[in-house]
């Protein structure tokens, strides 16, 4: 059995260089490394040499000529780890660092799921981030019950959705469900992609499988964020119900999606409120409604 990590990064050098640390510290060694670079512009390819990288053995470094977002960069370093054979896949950002013993844990729960996602710690203040969520076909949001089961005892539950923070997903599944979809750039990309998978695995989130996660929190909108939040939100609401077996959208589920979304968007504008906020949302409304 082989197992490649696939790590995206984007102008996070230091954050990189401890991710790639956790990763090649891991009890059960990982056979490979994706790097996949989004043409980052902070000197990473040199920091990578100066530090060694570039001649350890078990990594393969990528660098884009364009940034693909986190979605075009876990497709491509998805499909490279396919392609090569491997038969787990393990994702994660650039500012994520597994313990040691992470990928061990996960695998030992290989014969309950073929989509494993792990607990991530925020190293900033210890707080365990909230993450037993699933996608509501009805209002197109994610419900998030805190970590209920952990709290409950239980070591791992069910979910319908993935983190690319971490997730550990199966050669079998990737050939069912295919690769994640790189047109969402950033926001709802692995929420979709672990919805499909739902469909044919029990899909879990395991409580002792730790990442220690560097940047806390995801800050204030901004009209960068809030523009994809919006058409992604229009674009997961399509590729949840299209890929499920059953399933239809009402008008009462679409009232209440678009409420959410209204919601979101007032908020947005008050945590940042002027001329390009109303353009990104505009945009962002204009952009999702037409599968733009």
């Amino acid at each position: 059995m082989k197992v490649a990590a696939v790590i995206v990064t984007y102008n996070r050098k230091m954050l990189l260089l401890e991710t790639l640390r956790g990763v090649a510290s891991q009890s059960r060694p990982v056979d490979r490394i994706f790097l996949i670079d989004n043409a980052s512009t902070d000197g990473t390819a040199e920091s990578l040499e100066a530090e060694g990288w570039m001649e350890y053995p078990k990594l393969s470094y990528m660098r884009m000529s364009r940034n693909l977002g986190g979605a075009g960069g876990f497709e491509r370093g998805m499909r490279l780890a396919h392609q090569a054979g491997y038969d787990w896949i393990w994702t994660m950002d650039d500012d994520v660092e597994p313990d040691n013993n992470t990928l061990e844990i996960m695998l030992s729960y290989q014969d309950i799921s073929q989509c494993i996602n792990a607990t991530k710690i925020f190293t900033e203040n210890g707080e365990v981030q909230y993450w037993e969520q699933f996608y509501d076909f009805a209002t197109g949001r994610l419900v998030d019950l805190k970590n209920v089961s952990f709290y409950s005892g239980r070591e791992w539950c069910p979910v319908n959705v993935a983190c690319f923070e971490g997730m550990l997903i199966s050669r079998e599944l990737v050939d069912v469900i295919g690769f994640p979809d790189p047109s969402y750039f950033i926001y709802h990309d692995d929420t979709a992609y672990g919805v499909k998978a739902s469909f044919h695995t029990c899909v879990i989130y395991v409580r002792h499988a730790v990442f220690r996660k560097k940047i806390y929190g995801y800050g204030d909108p901004n009209p960068f964020r809030s523009y994809y939040m919006i058409r992604n939100s229009f674009r997961l609401k399509r590729d949840s119900f299209n890929a499920a077996p059953v399933g239809h959208s009402t008008k009462f589920s679409n009232f209440l999606f678009f409420l959410n979304l209204l919601k979101y968007s007032i908020h947005a504008f008050r945590q940042q409120p002027g001329l390009k906020m109303i353009e990104a949302l505009v945009k962002g409304w204009s952009d999702g409604i037409r599968g733009r």
